[in-house]
């Protein structure tokens, strides 16, 4: 047991490195447009009065990676937010068909809950959808 104490904690700055560098290295690569001092330079490069900060990782990615890599760290980032949609429509699809579903239908059987879970994950897809544009 003691002998994982130390490479856990070891694993436990991974996210710093992940999350907290790339924006500092960002900052200190582009101090004019990521970095932005004023109010005013901020709202000339991302249209934000506070910081430039959402901006920082994709103008990393854009303008530091190679081609190659580029494509890949965009296969990543697409891999990862389909997960979390996954995640999202698999858990709001057991909510309803569990809780929601046999309030209107008290005895369901398991291939209508099936069905019902189904369809309202492709309910979810289209409102998630109609949503992009708000």
């Amino acid at each position: 047991f003691p002998n994982f104490l130390l490479p856990s904690g070891y694993l436990k700055l991974l996210p710093l490195f992940l999350m907290v560098v790339p924006g500092m290295v960002a900052r200190a690569l582009y101090p004019n447009t990521i970095g932005c001092a004023t109010e005013d330079a901020c709202m000339a490069f991302c249209n934000s009065k506070v910081s430039c900060s959402n901006v920082a990782y994709p103008h990393l990615v854009l303008n530091i990676m190679p081609t190659g890599l580029k494509g890949i760290m965009i296969a990543v980032m697409l891999a990862a937010l389909m997960s979390d949609l996954t995640s999202i429509f698999n858990s709001a699809s057991t909510l309803f068909t569990l809780d929601v579903w046999p309030l209107f239908r008290k005895n369901a059987k398991t291939r209508e809950m099936l069905l019902v879970g189904r369809c309202f994950v492709v309910v979810m897809t289209v409102i998630s959808i109609m949503w992009i544009p708000l």
